[in-house]
């Protein structure tokens, strides 16, 4: 239970890619924090309902392990997770609201998006949580959906653009550019071979959705700097390769910079999807192409002209 006396404005639910919907709700709890001299509070789950209600559910955008930093950028200020298991998914609505709001937060708001639902059957909706709050003087405020080319932003929408390559479609509806972050492992050394060099990710989470193979425009965050650099998902189908593999050549990036652990890719565009060559003189006639392609790309993002490497 709570001990901080403060009011408390609160939000529910499982906040999957923190995208622009999600941000807007955020932004209205920690307002009306402010407002109330309280305390922004969020409510969230692990693993996400949908992971254990569908066997088939796709992986998913942000997991706890980056979720929880973004919230705090966000301004929220007290975070609790709360175990989605079978127990919780047949739990009723008026009994969640009971034992997990109004006990744990008794807030004086709570904000949330229009198709948010919550206890055993998704029967619980803005219109049951106003009655049941509405008598303890608990405001409810319901958050009108995003709109982003004429459709909600939705979670969903990301993953599908994500699975289909449409990094920067999916960017827009996130706010920022989709990620992963993961720690180098050795490589073939191909790539140096062919005057290439990359970095090779394992990426951190295995449940976090990979985007769909291909050659990509990317900024990678190092421990040494950000460089610009193209990045190939796939399984090198040139070389025969079985296995896939994230890799990652950098702009610029200096050779006595010694080792990387970790490196974060974010993902700008999808230049073209991965395919064989006959042979490596003209796999590197393509990654030549692909690294002009490219910089011109880097060229029309301004926030990251700072870092383009001479052409």
């Amino acid at each position: 239970m709570r001990t901080e006396k403060r009011p408390v404005a609160l939000t529910i639910g499982g906040f999957d890619g923190l995208h622009l919907g999600h941000q807007e709700i955020i932004r209205q709890v920690c307002e009306i924090a402010r407002e109330i001299n309280g305390i922004s509070a969020l409510l969230t789950f692990h693993p996400l309902p949908g992971q254990t209600i569908l066997s088939e559910f796709p992986y998913i955008l942000t997991p706890l392990e980056e979720k929880i930093p973004l919230l705090t950028e966000l301004g929220i200020e007290f975070t609790r997770v709360l175990e989605f298991n079978t127990h919780l998914q047949a739990t009723e609505p008026e009994e969640f609201i009971h034992r997990h709001i109004i006990a744990d937060f008794d807030p004086a708001v709570i904000v949330i998006g229009a198709d948010h639902r919550f206890g055993r059957q998704g029967r619980g909706d803005p219109v049951l949580l106003n009655q049941l709050l509405q008598p303890r003087g608990i405001k409810v405020k319901v958050v009108p959906d995003v709109i982003h080319l004429g459709a909600p932003v939705r979670s969903t929408r990301i993953r599908e653009h994500l699975l289909l390559g449409h990094v920067r479609l999916a960017g827009e509806l996130l706010g920022r550019p989709y990620s992963l972050t993961g720690r180098v492992v050795p490589g073939t050394g191909t790539g140096r071979k062919l005057g290439f060099p990359t970095i090779n990710l394992q990426h951190r989470e295995k449940e976090k959705l990979i985007p769909m193979e291909g050659v990509y425009a990317v900024i990678a965050d190092t421990s040494v700097a950000m460089f610009p650099g193209v990045v190939n998902i796939g399984f090198r189908p040139t070389f025969g390769g079985k296995d896939r593999a994230i890799e990652a050549h950098l702009f610029n990036y200096p050779e006595d910079a010694g080792p990387v652990n970790t490196i974060t890719i974010h993902f700008l565009e999808r230049l073209r999807p991965e395919r064989p060559f006959s042979t490596p003189a003209e796999l590197c006639q393509q990654i030549k192409q692909d690294i002009a392609r490219a910089q011109e790309l880097f060229c029309t993002h301004r926030a990251f002209r700072s870092i383009m490497p001479p052409v």
